[in-house]
């Protein structure tokens, strides 16, 4: 491909590390969530989802694709290079519609509360239709990606008027349109939060009656997407204006380039997590340390009331009744005998005090 050490070394260094952040945080997600009831929310069933994509397009995409830089040409197959290209369209895809889902239900949590619950059995159902669809509609990539007789995996769609036909349509469907309903509905969340006309009156936040956890979330999902859809946009505009692919030192300098800031988007969601959910940040804590009795004591009402680890390890708090004070006679009047109290607790007055003076 015509690239120098210094540049594949560098894509090296770049593609490593934000693989490393992306296996080590979206695992931490996943266990996180599993093990503490703490997180086991409706809205962290679409984090767990997200979490299995970044996992995937990790473990099946990255490291092949770096593996073809480092040998300067493909040498997996013709299968391998489909695959490994189906799942760069997959992930994104799946990821879009689960954040449109989770959009969907923040909309509904705080805005219409009373007329639509997104339940743990409809969260589900939409999770696997995220993945059903993007599934069926990613699969024309097995047709147009391929590795040829140079030993090259394609980094683009083929510049025929099908390749054009369907990057437009993937543009459209698959970012663009989720796009601007995310930001539609984010907008009317945003506006029902900070801004509630009474009369014509504006009324403060401080005086909203949406909880501050509420609202941390919104924060961390409005920061969540602006992150993803900043760092998928380059990938899909690419597709539609690539340089062409017989100057392979230029068109596999764009690709690494969209590869390595797209892929950043999957190193970057667990960080986001960390940051803006403190529930998340002490069920790291939790999980972390289990057997670490400080962590137990710092995390007290955390463990004994809603974790797993807890109960296994028969941790809690032990109910001891407080010892029964004796009833006597003269004990149930000194509750009440306050001239007597006041008696005691008083300094000694002399009845006769010295004529003294200074």
């Amino acid at each position: 491909y015509e690239l120098r050490p210094r540049e594949i070394a560098a894509a090296t260094m770049v593609l490593g590390m934000l693989w490393l952040v992306s296996i080590f945080g979206n695992s931490l997600v996943c266990l996180v969530i599993h093990r503490s009831r703490r997180t086991q929310s409706t809205t962290n069933y679409f984090v767990v989802s997200m979490a299995c994509g970044d996992l995937l397009i990790s473990v099946t995409s990255v490291p092949f694709v770096l593996l073809q830089f480092t040998w300067g040409r493909w040498m997996l197959g013709n299968v391998m290079c489909k695959l490994v290209r189906y799942v760069q369209y997959l992930t994104p895809g799946v990821q879009i519609y689960v954040l449109l889902s989770i959009c969907v239900d923040r909309f509904y949590t705080i805005v219409y509360p009373l007329s639509f619950k997104v339940s743990r059995e409809k969260a589900k159902k939409m999770i696997l239709a995220s993945w059903l669809f993007d599934a069926v509609f990613a699969s024309p990539a097995f047709f147009f990606y391929g590795s040829n007789r140079d030993d090259h995996c394609n980094f683009f769609l083929p510049n025929s008027w099908e390749g054009v036909i369907y990057s437009i349509i993937h543009l459209l469907v698959v970012f663009l349109i989720p796009s601007l309903l995310i930001i539609l509905f984010y907008q009317k969340v945003v506006k029902y939060i900070w801004r509630i006309g009474t009369d014509g009156m504006t009324v403060r936040r401080t005086m909203n009656i949406v909880p501050r956890t509420k609202v941390k979330t919104i924060k961390m999902f409005l920061m969540l997407n602006s992150v993803f859809l900043l760092s998928w946009l380059p990938f899909y505009v690419v597709q539609l204006w690539h340089p062409q692919e017989t100057d392979y030192r230029k068109s596999s300098l764009v690709f690494l380039a969209i590869t390595c800031i797209s892929f950043s988007s999957s190193a970057s969601k667990p960080t986001l997590y960390s940051v803006y959910n403190a529930n998340f940040r002490r069920g790291m804590k939790e999980t972390c340390c289990m057997s670490a009795m400080k962590c137990y004591r710092s995390n007290a009402y955390t463990i004994t009331t809603s974790s797993r680890i807890a109960k296994k390890n028969h941790v809690g708090i032990a109910e001891i009744p407080a010892p029964a004070k004796p009833v006597t006679k003269d004990s149930i009047y000194d509750a009440f005998n306050r001239e007597a109290k006041e008696k005691k607790l008083a300094w000694p007055i002399q009845s006769n005090p010295p004529n003294t003076f200074v």
